[in-house]
């Protein structure tokens, strides 16, 4: 049976994007659940600053069943101001976590185009529609003159390290001092380097 093509928009151009959606995209940065909280607060912290045109979303006739997030000119898919840390945790905690949460941010400024998620419905994986998002990011970071993607991958993901290793990133750097400073594991910095032919493998 032939599945249904899989269409692919930048989120800023959907007519409507419905809180599913943005429940799914601030569900992510589970590294930084010390900071942001549980995924009911990372959503109360970043829904409302989502930028839209740093989200690609996938999806066929059924719905939603992709996203690939990504930053490039010190702009990412969050921007929640420090207003609903401070509703959350209160003037001096909500600083404190809005403090580190920004240094967590900027530190990924060194990256010229940075692919900061992806993921699929676990409904929809294993039918290339991860490969089809990492087609599309690529297509982003040529459009905008970028001529390198990178990614930060925690080290004892093996899948997803396999998974990039096949659509050509390699390993840059391993960036052990960021879990001596904080609570998050040990994450590997891979890049991919693009030529305007760039592609991706079908499977």
């Amino acid at each position: 049976m032939q599945r249904e093509p899989v269409q692919i928009v930048l989120a800023s151009s959907l007519a409507q994007r419905e809180p599913a959606i943005a429940r799914w995209i601030t569900s992510g940065r589970g590294s930084l659940a010390f900071i942001l909280g549980d995924e009911d607060c990372r959503y109360r912290l970043l829904a409302d600053g989502i930028n839209w045109d740093r989200v690609l979303i996938a999806s066929r006739s059924d719905g939603v069943i992709g996203y690939a997030a990504f930053k490039h000119h010190r702009l990412g898919p969050f921007s929640p101001g420090l207003a609903p840390f401070v509703r959350e945790f209160g003037w001096l905690g909500g600083t404190l976590r809005y403090g580190l949460f920004m240094i967590s941010e900027c530190r990924e400024w060194y990256y010229g185009f940075y692919l900061y998620g992806l993921r699929v419905h676990k409904v929809a994986r294993r039918q290339g529609i991860a490969s089809t998002l990492l087609q599309a990011v690529f297509e982003q970071a040529l459009g905008g003159g970028h001529e390198k993607v990178e990614l930060e991958v925690q080290a004892k993901n093996l899948a997803a390290r396999a998974f990039y290793a096949r659509h050509g990133f390699v390993p840059i750097r391993t960036l052990r001092w960021l879990s001596r400073l904080m609570p998050i594991p040990t994450v590997i910095n891979l890049r991919r380097t693009l030529s305007p032919l760039s592609r991706v493998p079908t499977k």
